[in-house]
C-alpha cells in the first residue's frame, strides 16, 4: 500500500500546474473563464505538456507522459486461494514534437518496490511520420502488432489482462525498425528486430524476428470495421529472449462496431520450436457502452465480455497463466484451455483515468493428468492512469 500510495504522489506532483500567479495565490483574469470552458480534468491533463508552440520550426512541443496501472486481485480456485495489490505499470518519461514530421520519446520504466526506482526502459525510439500512409519507428517498441487484443495498448484494453494464448504467443517489447501506414481503405505495418532485449537496448545476441500485416476496411453488418492478418517470425536463435520459442505465429482477426457495440473476433495459432507443441485458439470480445456523459461529460460506463479457447497439438502444450491464476497452481500446464471474462469500466476522463472491475473463471485441461491442472475465479479492481 506504501508503495501505491507513493506512486499516486508521484503522479499528482507531475501533473500539478506550475505558473506564475500560484506563489502570489492571485487567480489569473481568465480562470473563471477556464472553469466554464474546461473540466477539471482537461486542465490536470493540459498541465503535463510543458511547452506547445505550433509556429516553432524546430520543436512544437514537449511533454511528461507515463502510465500507472494498479490492480488489487484475488483468486479463488481448485488449487487454492490468494491476493494481493500489485502495482502492474508504473512508467514516467518525457515526449517531444520536432520539425513538424519528427517525435521522440523515452520512458522508464518505476519498479514496483521502489528499490531501486529505476527498472530499465520502457521505450525509448524516434518516430517519422510524414502522413497519413507511412509511419516509421526505431528503437525500443511496445509491440502492439500481432493478433487483436495484441493491437491494443494497456491503456485502453477493456479487460484487466490480455488473453492466455496472447501472453503465450506474443513479445513485449523489442528493439528495431518499425513501419506503418493507412492509405485510404487499407493498412500495412512491418518490422525487423532483434532477438535479444536487455534493460535498455539490445547486444544482438540472439538472432532476430520480423513481422508483417495487412488489413482492409471491412464493415461487414456493422457500421464500420476491418479485417486484418498478421504475422510473426522467429528466427529460433537459441539465445533469443526477445521472442516466444514460436518460429511462426500467425492472426486473422475482425473488429467492427455499430452504434454502441463493438465485437473483436480473432483466431490465431503458433507453431512450437524447440519441442513446443503448436498452439492455436479463438477469441471474442464484445464491448457494450451502457451510457455516455452520465455524470460528467468525459465519461462513460462500458461493460466487456471474452471469451477464449485454446488448445495444443499435443499433450500439456499450454502454460497457465503467471498473472494471477499461476499464484495458486504456479507452473500448471495443459492442453486445452477455457476462460469467460466479465467486466464493468468506469471511463471517467475517457481511457486516460478510469476504474476497472472484472471476474473471470477459467478451467486448463490437462489429459497427461486425466483431469484440470487448474480451476477456478480471478477477481480484480483496477485504476489505471496515462498521460
Amino acid at each position: 500500500m506504501k508503495t501505491f500510495l507513493a506512486a499516486l504522489l508521484l503522479l499528482a506532483a507531475l501533473s500539478i500546474p506550475v505558473s506564475p500567479a500560484a506563489a502570489q495565490d492571485v487567480e489569473p483574469t481568465t480562470f473563471w473563464k477556464r472553469i466554464r470552458e474546461k473540466s477539471l480534468y482537461e486542465r490536470i491533463w493540459e498541465s503535463t505538456r510543458l511547452y506547445e508552440n505550433e509556429d516553432n520550426k524546430v520543436i512544437q512541443a514537449f511533454s511528461i507522459i507515463g502510465r500507472y496501472h494498479g490492480q488489487y486481485w484475488s483468486v479463488n480456485a481448485d488449487q487454492g486461494a490468494a491476493d494481493d495489490w500489485e502495482n502492474r505499470r508504473m512508467f514516467v518519461g518525457v515526449e517531444a514534437q520536432l520539425f513538424r514530421d519528427f517525435t521522440a520519446q523515452v520512458q522508464m520504466n518505476i519498479r514496483e518496490d521502489l528499490s531501486p526506482v529505476y527498472g530499465g526502459l520502457y521505450q525509448a525510439f524516434a518516430q517519422w511520420e510524414p502522413s497519413d500512409a507511412l509511419s516509421a519507428s526505431v528503437g525500443r517498441i511496445d509491440y502492439l502488432f500481432t493478433g487483436f487484443e495484441r493491437s491494443i495498448s494497456s491503456n485502453r484494453i477493456a479487460t484487466l489482462e490480455r488473453g492466455l494464448l496472447v501472453n503465450q504467443l506474443m513479445p513485449g517489447e523489442v528493439v528495431g525498425v518499425i513501419a506503418r501506414g493507412e492509405p485510404g481503405a487499407f493498412s500495412y505495418r512491418a518490422g525487423v528486430f532483434s532477438g535479444s532485449i536487455e534493460d535498455e537496448f539490445t547486444s544482438f545476441a540472439g538472432g532476430m524476428g520480423a513481422m508483417a500485416g495487412v488489413g482492409s476496411s471491412l464493415p461487414l453488418f456493422y457500421e464500420k470495421g476491418s479485417l486484418h492478418l498478421d504475422y510473426l517470425y522467429n528466427d529460433g536463435n537459441a539465445s533469443n529472449n526477445a521472442l516466444e520459442p514460436y518460429d511462426h505465429v500467425v492472426s486473422l482477426w475482425h473488429h467492427g462496431t455499430i452504434g454502441p457495440f463493438s465485437l473483436g473476433v480473432d483466431v490465431t495459432a503458433g507453431h512450437g520450436i524447440d519441442g513446443r507443441k503448436s498452439v492455436g485458439g479463438v477469441t471474442f470480445l464484445p464491448t457494450y457502452d451502457i451510457g455516455k456523459a452520465m455524470m460528467r461529460k468525459e465519461d462513460a460506463l462500458q461493460a466487456v465480455l471474452r471469451y477464449q479457447y485454446a488448445a495444443s497439438d499435443g499433450a500439456d502444450g499450454l502454460e497457465l497463466q503467471q498473472r494471477y491464476e499461476g499464484e495458486v497452481a504456479s507452473g500448471a500446464v495443459g492442453d486445452a484451455y477455457h476462460a469467460v471474462y466479465a467486466g464493468l469500466n468506469y471511463l471517467i476522463f475517457q481511457h486516460r483515468f478510469k476504474v476497472m472491475s472484472g471476474a473471470e473463471y477459467s478451467v486448463m485441461n490437462s489429459s497427461t493428468l486425466g483431469r484440470s491442472s487448474y480451476k477456478g475465479w480471478t477477481y480484480s479492481t483496477a485504476v489505471r492512469v496515462f498521460f
